[in-house]
């Protein structure tokens, strides 16, 4: 053997060590990657929380004002003309009136007052910011609806499979706002004669379809020219994981389904 040449057994070791400089290198950057990703998973769990935590604090204030204006209609529109009717039979009262007339009006006064009382009460409970919760999604739309009916702009009605349906409190609040805004741009752009809310529950999926025969609505259209109420809807959807489809044809039209994980 040459002098210049170098043993087979140095080469070998050389070899084997840059093997395992290299294989301390991958992993050493492997276990970076890691923790990397791992701490932006973290900050994006702990974004996705606080902006989850937005938007519910957004929903219940939307929810409030919500009420209030509904509030502010039965109290001018409803509660002021039962009032005032109340008035109007009080006044009509005369000694003279015989028997049978007295005991009429008596009675028309007693019905109206119980009206008076009933809405009174509905109103109290409408003001309850725990009312989504306590009385559950499916009441609440039921309430919305009959709302809706007295003002009188389309009739609603609601489809359930099940009255009681156990979502989590802060869902359940998304869900109702959703519901409200797609209830809202019903009545504001649809031209709807007849809507109709389906609730129906699966071991474990709820869905939501809000179907109406109005005029329709080009939704790319109506994406692409700032549809911030379409982007409301998406994100709100995102954050709790459910699944929003839009299905509109000009004429013929729309149906909203919000399908949730329970």
């Amino acid at each position: 053997m040459r002098s210049s040449e170098i043993p087979d057994f140095v080469i070998s070791i050389i070899v084997v060590s840059i093997l395992f400089f290299l294989l301390c290198a991958f992993f050493i950057a492997f276990v970076a990657l890691f923790y990397r990703k791992k701490q932006q998973h973290e900050l994006e769990k702990q974004q996705l929380q606080s902006q989850f935590s937005q938007t519910l604090l957004q929903a219940q204030l939307e929810i409030q004002e919500h009420t209030l204006k509904h509030v502010a209609y039965e109290l001018h529109d409803n509660l002021g003309q039962i009032a005032s009717l109340i008035k109007i039979n009080l006044n009509t009262f005369k000694l003279d009136d015989n028997p049978e007339q007295m005991s009429l009006k008596i009675e028309n006064t007693k019905d109206l007052i119980r009206r008076l009382i009933s809405d009174l009460k509905s109103i109290s409970v409408g003001l309850n910011n725990d009312r989504i919760s306590s009385v559950g999604l499916v009441n609440a739309l039921v309430t919305e609806a009959e709302r809706l009916n007295r003002i009188g702009t389309f009739e609603t009605s609601v489809v359930y499979n099940a009255q009681h349906i156990v979502l989590d409190p802060r869902t359940e609040i998304i869900l109702y706002r959703m519901s409200q805004e797609i209830l809202n741009n019903i009545a504001k752009h649809s031209e709807a004669k007849q809507v109709t809310i389906s609730i129906h529950s699966t071991e474990n999926l709820l869905k939501l379809a809000f179907n109406d025969d109005g005029i329709g609505f080009e939704l790319l259209k109506a994406a692409t020219n700032g549809g911030s109420g379409l982007m409301n809807l998406k994100s709100r959807a995102q954050l709790i994981g459910a699944e929003l489809k839009i299905i509109s044809t000009l004429g013929s039209g729309t149906t909203v389904t919000i399908d949730s994980p329970l």
